[in-house]
């Protein structure tokens, strides 16, 4: 017995500042919390924003209509609704392509705070200007790629009145535009969702 006293005696005790000294806290490096380049790509093909970017262009392309070479009827809808999608699908591709070489982000984050035309700014600067995983920013090259370089490979299978430069410019800009658009939706419509629960 005297020697198991001896011996837990000639054992040290913690003292209560080691004992509630917390762990180092561990730093996660933030590039590799970030998704994948790919991550979605497949699920994106058969899903909302799919429908989106096909099925409106689509039936605004039939009501004009836009290429008019292409016609009227049933195989004029199947045709102009497949290159639409052929051009989403194509757009995806490049752009999640460019994010894995640079690791830039495009996604919008809104602003929600401030008068109209600052928040109006924060739109169009974050539509064309992209975040990189240290914080910096760099033009959104991903986004230049999808709405420029679709509609430039769509040129491929389109009449050959569209394979023009020119025709590249005006309707990749028009992506851009409309990529603008769903950003400004993005940024406005809590504010309006919240107007009509107080009426």
């Amino acid at each position: 017995m005297l020697r198991a006293q001896d011996e837990t005696a000639a054992i040290p005790l913690a003292t209560p500042a080691a004992q509630a000294a917390p762990a180092a806290p561990v730093i996660a490096d933030p590039q590799s919390q970030a998704e994948p380049a790919f991550h979605g790509f497949f699920a994106d093909l058969v899903s909302p924003k799919a429908l989106l970017a096909t099925a409106p262009g689509a039936i605004l392309d039939q009501l004009h209509p836009f290429p008019k070479e292409w016609g009227e009827g049933t195989k004029a809808v199947e045709k102009r609704a497949g290159s639409l999608y052929a051009q989403f699908v194509i757009g995806d591709f490049l752009e999640r392509s460019v994010c894995a070489v640079d690791h830039e982000s495009t996604r919008f984050t809104r602003r929600g705070s401030g008068g109209f035309f600052t928040r109006f700014s924060h739109v169009v600067v974050d539509t064309v200007v992209a975040r990189r995983p240290g914080g910096s920013r760099m033009p959104a090259f991903s986004m230049l790629a999808n709405d420029y370089g679709s509609w430039a490979i769509a040129t491929l299978w389109s009449p050959r009145s569209l394979r023009t430069p020119g025709s590249i410019f005006e309707w990749g800009t028009g992506n851009v535009g409309v990529r603008a658009g769903g950003n400004l939706v993005r940024e406005f419509w809590p504010d309006i969702k919240g107007i009509f629960r107080k009426k």
